[in-house]
């Protein structure tokens, strides 16, 4: 025998005192249901308590969620410390690598400085002044990549041909040596001078020539040398 919640309406049994979905009092006169209603009434708690234990499922499958956050902080807080020297390796390699930098650095400084004193460009003859019309601010290069030496004349024999009378057959010759110019006489007739800034002065033996070093060949030619 049950007897029905008048709050809820929930099937209790008969020698319940309260009911057991809502807690409310028995009432004093209530009437007994049949027996089918019983079997009823027992098979219903199963279905309106599955969501209620669905919910319970739900917290408990939660709780182990947060229960492996919790000694996962733990154990990140408890091994800190290797935590710590795994992070603090990287760190030191990485102030290492600059260190490594600066020689480098250094090499590659000294590398310009030797590019530096190496000179740069190529060389070239331009005529400033001479009877030959045709040549007067011409600029003629000095192929030393493809002559050993330069030799100016006036015979077709030499690298640099130059009609002028005054101008001996093999007047001068100019040659490249330790990436210095240099210029020499060859016993020419009316010689080879070098302007100082005020004068010509003959050329004696070899002497080094500089980008805009002023050459004279004889009375009437005269070359500078430039460098681009």
């Amino acid at each position: 025998m049950t007897w029905k919640c008048p709050i809820c309406g929930y099937e209790n049994s008969d020698d319940a005192l309260f009911c057991m979905q809502c807690g409310a009092k028995k009432p004093e006169n209530v009437k007994a249901e049949p027996p089918a209603v019983q079997q009823e009434a027992n098979q219903q708690p199963p279905i309106s308590a599955q969501p209620s234990a669905e919910p319970q499922a739900q917290e408990q499958s939660s709780q182990p969620v947060v229960a492996t956050e919790q000694p996962n902080q733990q154990l990140t807080s408890g091994g800190q410390s290797s935590v710590q020297t795994s992070v603090e390796q990287p760190i030191e390699q990485s102030v290492q690598q600059p260190s490594q930098t600066p020689p480098q650095s250094v090499s590659v400084g000294s590398a310009t400085q030797q590019t530096l004193q190496t000179p740069a460009g190529k060389y070239y003859l331009i005529f400033i002044a001479t009877p030959v019309s045709a040549l007067n601010k011409s600029k003629l290069p000095l192929e030393f990549d493809v002559f050993e030496s330069i030799s100016i004349g006036r015979s077709p024999e030499n690298v640099i041909v130059i009609p002028d009378p005054e101008i001996s057959r093999r007047h001068a010759i100019i040659s490249l040596e330790g990436g210095k110019l240099y210029i020499e006489d060859l016993n020419s007739t009316n010689g080879t001078y070098l302007y100082d800034g005020k004068l010509f002065q003959p050329v004696k033996g070899k002497q080094e020539l500089a980008p805009g070093s002023i050459i004279k060949l004889g009375s009437n030619t005269m070359l500078k040398i430039v460098i681009e």
